[in-house]
């Protein structure tokens, strides 16, 4: 009998989150590592009810009530399974594909992905052993006792050792050649171009396993033991391991009996082990990136409050400024949000050992709410006794003053706006600068000076209002190349340390906020234009560079050499992972596409700008192996050179 696919039913039972659901409707408490409440099923005064996060299950002691997300919405709003699914999707920006029934294609993917489930679980335990019987272990050892960690902290965290050697996972996992083809995959090994062989990515480093909110082993980090470079290194983009959606330690701190309502965000895996150890276990830490509204909304999921702990330098605070833009999105009313600036020469470890945790809970009261922090910021160098300087504060603060979720605390950022600069709230109700309205789509006799102006439709995703004389904006298809500041090597005007650009301004009409990073923007156009990319390929092996949703680019790219047709596509888009990034993308599929000859000189532009990234994390993958073979090295160096020089040109 035809049925929801089964491979689209465990997808979305991941991305739900049962502790969220189910609160909303009974509220619950936490008790140790579960929640509990009476139980809605039955009649009962002490709570009997529990909700297990990591296990995302409900069970009731008293009554035998049990069952997962869906199991829970049929039987609290009597819904058939249908019904619940649905209900489900809409939470989670998802379609219900039409019902049918599970192919041997959906049973394939399954199977893989649990494959690499499985394979990163036996390197993780691989890289324990090492750290216990390695001859080279004594190092790793060494370190982590420096660092004061406990055995019992490295056990709990599952720290271990990648000794040196390129091919040391390979003979303790015993690869096959379709096993090392899922390392290279899931980030384990890396694949020389010159001579296709493969060999570790991992080798004399202390190893982090990262864990999703199963617990299930989804990526690694590793800290070089010496003064190789970099310092730390994390697995790349897989289909189960996003950075920008991850958060080392919260796992393991729902694992632990704490009951805080409130969570730190550090920067580093030894901060988390280390804080952890010292007594502070709700802590946890982005992985290499800035905290993203992902992340945002993951946090606040778990937790009414948020400590963000930063570095009291000028790094610091520029993290600090990227983390409030992207969590004042997420902020509902009743969440709060604090920043906490640490002593200059001291971070988390350090400060939990030497001084203890009490110190660290002194500074959280003395943080700044983030109310107070964007203000003090955007007032910083301002008089405010002038009114000058509160033109300016206003000027500056009426963008924000509408991003947070909740309407409260946006009627109270008003209200503190107003105090600042003397105006009343009406004044400044009056002053928000209203949305922008869509710009024409550009006709084939528009001249050549606009010849990259973007159909509309594209300004819900990150697209800026047309420059004037007080904002020195940038044209829109030069960001549309790195939106997400993926190439930071390149010598054109394309790289993140160009001071003079302006990303484009969130939208408050758009689904999402912010601007689509490079990958999203190439998949847009793959949506209208499907063929483009059997006319120009991606470069090779891009799924291997570190930006992000690239993983999601190179399936799309799959997909469009099996269905030529936009129709095609968007059904056949549905089977894959990235639910959450794909509602997006094909809500803003469906609003009137860019004109062909634009959409292909983005891709072109594109893909010239991806070569060069590609061909500058191959020459670091080289030198950083060590004794490079010399021709290959001149080689790459040579292609380098000239990747950079045809991105400079224009398209004609």
């Amino acid at each position: 009998m035809a049925r929801i696919p089964e491979n689209f039913v465990q997808d979305l039972l991941a991305r739900t989150d049962l502790v969220e659901l189910i609160d909303a409707r009974v509220p619950l408490k936490k008790t140790g590592r579960n929640y509990s409440a009476c139980c809605p099923f039955h009649q009962e005064k002490t709570p009997s009810f529990t909700v297990a996060p990591d296990k995302q299950f409900y069970y009731c002691f008293g009554c035998g009530a049990s069952g997962n997300a869906a199991g829970f919405l049929m039987e609290y709003e009597h819904l058939n399974f249908p019904e619940a699914v649905k209900q489900l999707a809409d939470r989670a920006g998802m379609e219900v594909p039409e019902s049918r029934p599970e192919t041997t294609a959906d049973r394939q993917k399954k199977d893989r992905l649990q494959s690499l489930y499985d394979l990163l679980s036996r390197a993780e335990k691989f890289y324990v052993q090492q750290l216990r019987q390695a001859p080279e272990r004594q190092k790793a050892v060494n370190y982590l006792k420096n660092r004061g960690l406990s055995g019992e902290i490295a056990k709990q965290f599952a720290i271990g050792f990648a000794p040196p050697g390129y091919d040391n996972l390979i003979n303790g996992l015993s690869l096959t050649e379709t096993s090392l083809e899922q390392a290279v995959t899931g980030g384990l090994l890396v694949r020389r171009e010159d001579n296709n062989r493969t060999y570790d990515k991992f080798r004399d480093r202390i190893i982090f396993p990262i864990r999703d909110s199963r617990g299930r082993t989804i990526g690694f980090g590793g800290r070089v033991l010496g003064d190789g470079k970099p310092k730390y290194l994390n697995s790349p983009e897989t289909p189960v391991f996003h950075k920008g959606q991850e958060l080392y330690g919260l796992w393991e701190w729902r694992q632990s009996r704490d009951r805080s309502d409130r969570l730190y965000v550090v920067e580093g895996y030894m901060d988390v082990i280390a804080l952890t150890q010292h007594g502070v276990p709700n802590v946890v830490a982005t992985l290499g990136t800035a905290t993203t509204e992902d992340h945002a909304r993951k946090l606040f999921r778990q937790v009414n409050e948020v400590i963000l702990c930063f570095d009291g330098d000028k790094a610091g605070v520029r993290a600090a400024w990227r983390a409030l833009e992207s969590l004042l999105p997420a902020l509902d009313d009743g969440k709060q949000v604090r920043f906490l600036f640490l002593p200059d020469g001291e971070d988390p470890d350090t400060l939990v050992r030497q001084q203890g945790p009490e110190a660290l809970r002194a500074l959280t009261d003395k943080a700044d709410a983030l109310s107070t922090y964007l203000f003090r910021h955007l007032s910083e160098g301002l008089d405010l006794e002038t009114v000058d300087g509160r033109v300016r504060l206003a000027r500056l603060a009426l963008p924000y003053l509408d991003k947070p979720a909740g309407p409260v605390y946006r009627a109270l950022l008003t209200e503190e706006l107003s105090r600042l600069t003397r105006l009343d709230k009406e004044s400044l109700i009056q002053l928000k600068p209203a949305p922008a309205a869509p710009r024409p789509t550009p006709s084939t006799s528009s001249p050549a000076g606009n010849a990259y102006d973007y159909g509309h439709g594209y300004e819900d995703f990150g697209s800026p209002p047309p420059p004037t004389e007080d904002d020195p904006g940038i044209p829109y298809p030069e960001d549309f190349a790195f939106a997400d500041g993926g190439n930071n090597g390149s010598s054109n005007n394309f790289t993140a340390d160009n001071r003079n650009r302006i990303r484009p301004n969130p939208r408050q009409n758009g689904g999402r906020k912010g601007p689509l990073t490079l990958a999203e923007r190439l998949v847009l156009v793959l949506l209208d234009y499907p063929s483009l990319v059997e006319q120009h390929p991606l470069p090779d092996n891009i799924e291997q560079l570190p930006l992000p949703h690239i993983d999601l680019l190179t399936q799309v790219a799959g997909l469009c050499r099996q269905n030529h047709s936009a129709a095609a596509m968007l059904g056949a888009l549905m089977a894959l992972e990235q639910g959450e990034t794909l509602s997006r993308l094909l809500k803003a599929s469906l609003k009137p596409p860019m004109e062909e000859e634009m959409a292909t000189r983005l891709w072109l532009d594109a893909l010239s700008q991806l070569e060069v990234t590609r061909l500058e994390a191959a020459l670091t993958e080289v030198e950083q192996a060590g004794m490079p073979d010399p021709a290959h090295w001149q080689a790459l160096h040579k292609a380098l050179a000239e990747a950079r020089q045809h991105a400079r040109k224009p398209f004609d």
